[in-house]
């Protein structure tokens, strides 16, 4: 058993490759039609080694993104939480600055009733004296 044959019963020659991407590469070339690698089963293994290493790394990298979502998913969450507290507070605020206000307009209109009847009495007052100095 010396050299492969093709299947064309033309006996294949060993070259190299010169691409870039399979450097130096030894395959077996027919003259005729298509070629084949030498070692075609250990560069396949390689490359699913390869592969499979790849697949690894971008795991890891994806559960890190993964993780690193999840952290900023509670980090927003906690946000949230804070702006809702304040937005509460501001709302209680708010309420006692209304209450406070309606506490100052019903004040104020006691200030007036009070100063109306003030000058009623004085009125009176006037006119009582008036009647009774006149008399």
């Amino acid at each position: 058993m010396g050299q492969p044959l093709c299947f064309c019963e033309v006996e294949a020659q060993v070259r190299y490759s010169s691409t870039t991407r399979n450097p130096g590469r030894p395959f077996l070339g027919c003259p005729k039609y298509n070629t084949k690698w030498v070692e075609e089963d250990e560069y396949k293994k390689s490359d699913l080694r390869e592969i499979h290493n790849e697949l690894l790394r971008t795991k890891k990298e994806l559960k890190k993104i993964l993780d690193d979502i999840e952290k900023s998913k509670i980090d927003l969450c906690k946000r949230a939480d804070e702006i809702e507290m304040k937005e509460m507070e501001l709302s209680h605020r708010n309420e006692e600055v209304v209450n406070k206000e309606m506490a100052l307009v019903v004040r104020e209109a006691e200030l007036r009733r009070s100063r109306t009847l003030l000058r009623v009495y004085w009125a009176f007052t006037f006119v009582v004296a008036c009647y009774l100095c006149c008399r």
